[in-house]
């Protein structure tokens, strides 16, 4: 038998399937095929052991963190001295080339970025909500780890850096009050959808095609309409809020993750989950991952949608209690007051950064090794 004729073999169903037509066109732009790539790439994440997923993590918050400060400063400095619009727009040019197509082509993992591939992964049955959660938990514990480090580094090399090291303090600590203090739950709630929605838009870019050019600007373009238009990224704000910490900024560590970190995060992930990874994999024929090189056919169902769901909302579920609504909330009502830390006093310190990535870590390693399955799936053939 030819190659081509195992292939019509392999592709015609069994004597006994109905044969069904798809609802929809699936193979409309090779969405099927796209998603069956990021479906590949979200199984191999979940098989990260721990230092992996905080090495990768770090870096991937490291290339946003100074993606993103160089961005601010260069919006603040022109728009004090010639424009607003021109400063949103250089940070529009700088931030999207820099950040996420680093983190892409460079190779490192981040977690938003992940709440689309794990999810497609999920939709179509090639891992487990655990291991999502696994994958999720270790990799979000590197940038936090990252974002309050570099945050660290950058702020005590600018405090002795003469008027301009000022400068940049007080906007790094402008920058923090904004998002802790003056932003509502749901303008944060609402800032982080449309955040996440475009990063996932750039994350599905890179991987519709294979030219170098053309995928950075299927990245750069979507992720820089984000952070010029002032949307809300939980990861970008790890470094924000520890930077405007360390700057002078007026709320404490647990309030930056309670007040902030919770609706922005929540946001992120129904962006990058619901909003793109949830409806192309609709329009792909939601397909479903049977074994190594095969797919239900014909594709999924609507009970396949209905499980998608409740396996999406309920990792969704268990990472926000578990990240940054626990954390915000032991160190608000916990550890702080035990401390005696204010937002007027005490809340530049060590202890409390390094305690919330032992939480974070803590809580990554208690899913890995009391709630994944015994076995893992094989990394399944695209």
């Amino acid at each position: 038998m030819t190659e081509v004729e195992k292939t019509k073999a392999d592709e015609a169903p069994a004597p006994d399937d109905p044969v069904v037509p798809p609802r929809i066109n699936v193979g409309l732009f090779n969405v099927a095929g796209t998603i069956r790539t990021l479906g590949s790439l979200g199984v191999s994440k979940t098989k990260v052991n721990p230092a992996q997923g905080i090495l990768m993590g770090w870096q991937a918050a490291a290339y946003l963190c100074f993606a993103a400060f160089l961005a601010w400063v260069i919006m603040f400095t022109v728009a004090d001295d010639l424009s607003v619009g021109l400063g949103k727009f250089l940070a529009f040019a700088t931030f999207g080339f820099s950040a996420l197509v680093l983190v892409i082509l460079y190779g490192s993992n981040l977690v938003t970025g992940d709440y689309m591939t794990s999810s497609i992964s999920l939709m179509t049955r090639q891992v487990r909500w655990r291991e999502v959660l696994w994958e999720w938990t270790i990799t979000h514990s590197g940038h936090w780890i990252a974002g309050f480090v570099i945050g660290w580094m950058i702020i005590i090399g600018a405090s002795q850096a003469g008027p301009m090291g000022s400068t940049l303090m007080e906007m790094m600590a402008g920058i923090g009050n904004t998002k802790v203090n003056e932003l509502s739950w749901d303008q944060l709630f609402y800032r982080g959808i449309l955040a996440n929605w475009l990063i996932a838009m750039g994350v599905w870019g890179a991987f519709r095609t294979k030219e170098t050019t053309a995928r950075i600007l299927l990245i750069g373009i979507p992720v820089s309409v984000f952070f010029a238009t002032g949307f809300e990224h939980s990861i970008v704000n790890h470094f924000a809020l520890a930077a405007g910490l360390w700057a002078g900024g007026d709320y404490t560590w647990g309030e930056a993750w309670l007040n902030n970190l919770v609706p922005v995060t929540l946001g992120n992930i129904i962006g990058a989950m619901f909003l793109q990874g949830m409806v192309y994999w609709y329009v792909g024929g939601m397909q479903t991952w049977i074994g190594p090189g095969k797919w239900k056919k014909p594709h999924g169902s609507y009970r396949d949608l209905v499980r998608a769901l409740r396996d999406t909302t309920t990792v969704m579920i268990f990472f926000v209690a578990m990240a940054p609504l626990a954390a915000g909330a032991l160190f608000v009502y916990g550890v702080e007051p035990l401390m005696g830390v204010t937002a007027e006093s005490g809340n530049r310190n060590w202890a409390e950064p390094i305690g919330i990535a032992a939480y974070l870590v803590g809580t990554a390693l208690i899913v890995k090794w009391f709630m994944m399955p015994r076995i893992w799936h094989k990394v399944p053939e695209e």
